[in-house]
């Protein structure tokens, strides 16, 4: 996968079993397939088949080694949150002492997360994990008020905080491609993560310090 794609850097799966996810709807039907899903409205949960499947050792490695873990931008319920429902892998990032950051997509998708604000992704995601498991929350603050590619999109609302007793610190940024309103600048955004970086492993060699001291 690393040769095919021409990636710098590594691609690790998640698992290497098979799986096949699953989501229950508002309205209490069910429905089986990423794709099919992806065009689902009004999601409640997911979950995979078959359960306790085993995650891969390197990707449990890479979380217990990384300094900052990223998750998204993507779909949320197709793409972020399937590795999350694996136990180890939800486990890991939950022990890990790594800054853990959340970007949220700069727009709805179409079916995925019709009409989902800011607040609702974080509620899923936790919903689906735990209260905690992640740090921060990078969001776009270059929202429009219109509905995007023929009103089947829109901007992400800031809608905060999250219901929850422990909601992650929020950063706002302008992080949104001018070309593409429902995209991130890929520079703007890698920017954004490397000053918070900069700034929480600051703050994290000042608290080590003072504890020490």
């Amino acid at each position: 996968m690393n040769r095919v794609l021409a990636v710098r850097g590594q691609v690790v799966p998640a698992t290497a079993t098979p799986v096949i996810l699953h989501a229950a709807l508002r309205d209490g039907s069910l429905v089986e397939g990423q794709s099919r899903i992806a065009k689902t409205s009004e999601i409640e949960r997911v979950w995979l088949s078959p359960e306790g499947v085993r995650a891969c050792e390197d990707a449990l490695a890479a979380i217990a080694e990384a300094d900052v873990i990223v998750l998204g931008p993507g779909s949320l319920f197709t793409s972020l949150l399937p590795s999350l429902l694996l136990p180890e892998i939800r486990m890991a990032l939950a022990a890990s002492a790594a800054l853990r950051i959340y970007v949220c997509n700069v727009a709805t998708q179409a079916g995925e997360t019709d009409g989902f604000d800011l607040a609702d992704h974080i509620e899923a995601l936790e919903r689906h994990t735990a209260s905690g498991i992640i740090d921060i929350v990078l969001a776009n603050n270059r929202t429009s008020a219109a509905t995007l590619e023929g009103g089947q999109r829109e901007s992400v609302r800031l809608r905060w905080p999250p219901a929850g007793p422990r909601p992650p610190r929020l950063v706002l940024d302008d992080l949104v491609d001018p070309a593409s309103p429902i995209h991130h600048d890929p520079e703007r955004l890698a920017a954004a993560i490397i000053r918070i970086a900069e700034r929480e492993g600051a703050a994290r060699r000042r608290n080590r310090v003072a504890r020490t001291a």
